[in-house]
């Protein structure tokens, strides 16, 4: 009913002089949610879309943001957490806090950049919902102020970590819904599993109260920054960041910070595996409270990097303890893939000050060999890197035993899927594949290498690098030498050298189902296997086809299925879209989501996918981004023997008729005689974008000649200037 009111109330404001007045609502009416919706699992603002006005108190000051964000200016996107104005200076109760997204498109609002904790702010704002948080989002940069100062600067309310996550940190909505945008804190609690990540630059943690709760430490905010990594928010305080992330163990007298929400659990069965459920994120140097710690192990290395079968392999490792001493130090390993910690083999590290080390004996080639230290300090407490949540299976480190030093599998190879960063992350490696995607007119326009002796692994993408990349040819073996990286997830190797040998490969790409969840699909642990790697997505039945399920998943991409009528499961196709690396797509497929958004600077004709579209195959690269693995097509020649139904794929008002269609020699394009026209433009293309027939006319009634094209399906366009007529398919059938 309140959506329906603020609707009608808008509609007969918009009536009077054009001037839109919205409604006053405070911030507790947008945030609160009834027990019988959150006992229903349904956790949204009744307000969910309406816009309104609305007037708060600042919690979070506005340079304390660490969101990066390639699409707002200045590179990172500001959020504040606010409190409602009948906040009375003690703590904050239930449904009275907010977060509030401070950008309006690219552009970062200046009064929610300058928020100081106790501003009061005027805003008029969309209540929209992200992952299930409600955010509050300017209409326009102009449409927040400052409008005076409280009395008093907002502070927390200590809850139990149980009101808002379970033992398997899963939302609780019931008791955990209220806190969302609140500034909290939890007492006494421990560490449990610790990730570091985009290339050592973030860090996040869990951590466990003594019911085993687990709420996830989050960073959007200044304080979880990594030790000297450069801030990305142009206002911040500091340039650098300070926390040094901690050990599996570590316990906090208290954690403070603000609850976000990223919907997992229950009452979310579509939600991502990896989903933080309800998170804290510190935003104050004091939220972080830490009890004596264990020791910290750092900056692990081994020498050599990868050995062959004579080789033995040297661990060392920094360890020390900021309130204490370390008492021991262990090295543990083992080559039998199955072994549990209990029957690896051990050694203890010897040190020179903080510096401990110790060396694995060499094993045969093809050997798997992996190892994990564990410290122990004077209080007894013991760390052990990389650290193993609890609950879950053994974490370790580990190397391949080769003859001829590293190879592609090295860097690609994790032994969890989940955990995707490469092993040899930061490390200057040499490796030798072929080329499977070049910089050749016509071409992918990035360039992938493939080792030809393995099936999985074994792809990667070449970034950077000398001129040399540019004249490469798919087929060519290339000896690259270059720094393992991190792009969100998606590895990559940043050359400094790649020299082509005198030798040449043919790499057939491995063939899946779109729809084999045990292989590629959409699914992130399963693809990581062939990140980088040429994959041929085709229906297993020998007479069965790829249909296009979903023209259109957004930012360039769509779905393909062995099933026309599947259209929630499938792979992910991304085509026409370029952003750098962070959107690599070839300008040489035709076959794209959107023909107004991603077609203009194609270099073939562009044809927007629609779900009458079969191919008998899709090639290309596995690549990641946005939290999903997809297939980059190379060209055209990528989507064989494209089938579509003949009916018209778009067209404006203007009445026209293409026909006969089907056609032998002969297409006719007739054109209402009351549409005024100087020159129509009508083209021919094949299936691969290429123009094969073309004309101009200013008749209204047009015949192009066919003649001499071959039997098969093309795409006609007719064009009066910049307006696009019709687009319609015809087959030829002599």
């Amino acid at each position: 009913m309140k959506k329906v009111l603020l609707s009608i109330i808008s509609c007969l404001t918009l009536g009077f002089g054009y001037a839109q007045t919205y409604p006053y609502v405070d911030i507790n009416q947008i945030s609160f949610v009834s027990p019988t919706d959150l006992a229903n699992c349904n956790d949204s603002s009744a307000y969910l879309g309406d816009t309104v006005r609305t007037r708060a108190i600042v919690i979070t000051d506005g340079n304390l943001s660490e969101v990066a964000s390639s699409s707002v200016t200045g590179g990172s996107r500001p959020f504040i957490a606010v409190v409602d104005t009948a906040y009375d200076g003690v703590a904050p109760q239930g449904f009275q806090s907010a977060v509030v997204m401070g950008a309006f498109g690219n552009t970062p609002v200046t009064d929610i950049e300058n928020a100081i904790a106790g501003d009061i702010l005027e805003m008029t704002v969309l209540v929209a919902e992200f992952n299930g948080l409600v955010q509050l989002t300017p209409i326009s940069a102009t449409s927040v102020s400052l409008v005076g100062v409280a009395p008093s600067i907002p502070t927390f309310v200590t809850i139990n970590a149980g009101d808002i996550q379970d033992n398997q940190r899963r939302n609780i909505l019931t008791t955990g819904e209220q806190w969302e945008g609140a500034y909290v804190e939890l007492q006494n609690v421990t560490v449990t599993s610790v990730s570091v990540f985009s290339g050592g630059s973030r860090c996040e943690f869990t951590v466990a109260d003594a019911n085993g709760n687990q709420v996830l430490v989050a960073d959007r905010f200044l304080p979880m920054r990594v030790n000297g990594v450069a801030t990305v928010n142009p206002n911040s305080p500091d340039s650098l960041g300070t926390l040094v992330p901690p050990s599996v163990g570590t316990v906090y007298n208290h954690i403070r910070g603000i609850i976000f929400q990223d919907e997992n659990g229950s009452c979310y069965p579509n939600a991502s595996n990896f989903a933080g459920g309800y998170e804290i994120n510190p935003f104050d140097s004091t939220d972080l409270d830490k009890a004596a710690s264990p020791a910290s192990i750092s900056n692990i290395s081994r020498t050599p990097l990868v050995p062959n079968a004579t080789q033995t392999v040297t661990v060392s490792a920094d360890i020390i303890d900021n309130d204490g001493i370390v008492t021991g130090a262990t090295l543990y390993y083992t080559a039998d893939q199955t072994a549990p910690a209990n029957l690896f083999s051990s050694i203890t590290m010897t040190n020179v000050n903080s510096l401990y080390s110790a060396t694995i004996p060499a094993f045969p080639i093809d050997s798997v060999v992996r190892y994990y230290i564990e410290a122990t300090d004077d209080s007894s407490n013991v760390t052990t890197s990389p650290s193993t949540p609890v609950g879950q299976r053994l974490r370790t480190y580990f190397y391949t035993v080769r003859p001829n030093g590293a190879t592609i599998m090295d860097i690609q190879k994790v032994l969890d899927l989940s955990e995707d960063d490469s092993p040899l992350l930061g490390d200057t490696v040499t490796v030798t594949g072929i080329v499977t995607a070049s910089y050749q007119a016509g071409d992918l326009g990035y360039l992938y290498i493939q080792d030809p002796t393995a099936t999985e692994f074994a792809g990667i993408f070449v970034e950077g690098g000398p001129t040399s990349v540019f004249s490469l040819n798919r087929g060519d073996e290339v000896t690259v030498q270059g720094v393992v990286a991190e792009q969100f997830g998606f590895t990559k190797l940043q050359a400094i050298t790649a020299t082509a040998t005198t030798n040449t490969g043919t790499i057939l790409p491995i063939e899946f189902s779109p729809n084999d969840t045990a292989a590629f699909r959409i699914n992130p642990d399963t693809a990581e296997v062939y990140e980088g790697m040429l994959v041929r997505l085709k229906n297993p039945s020998p007479t069965g086809r790829v249909w296009v399920t979903n023209a259109n998943l957004g930012f360039g991409e769509y779905r393909v299925s062995t099933d026309p009528s599947l259209t929630t499961t499938g792979s992910r196709i991304l085509a026409g879209r370029q952003q750098g690396t962070q959107a690599q797509s070839s300008l040489d497929v035709s076959y794209i989501s959107d023909t107004a958004a991603y077609g203009a600077n194609l270099n073939v004709t562009p044809v927007q996918v629609t779900t009458a579209m079969s191919f008998d195959h899709i090639d290309g690269l596995v690549y990641f981004s946005f939290n999903n693995h997809k297939l980059t097509p190379r060209n055209n020649a990528d989507f064989p023997n494209l089938i579509v139904s003949i009916e018209e794929i778009s067209s404006s008002d203007v009445e026209l008729n293409v026909y006969p269609n089907p056609t032998a020699d002969r297409i006719n394009i007739q054109i209402a005689e009351e549409y005024q026209f100087e020159n129509l433009t009508i083209q021919l293309t094949d299936m691969n974008g290429r123009i094969v027939a073309e004309m101009n006319s200013n008749l209204h009634l047009s015949s192009l000649n066919l003649d001499g094209l071959e039997n098969g399906f093309y795409i006609i366009r007719v064009v009066n200037e910049n307006e696009v007529l019709n687009t319609s398919k015809v087959i030829i059938n002599k």
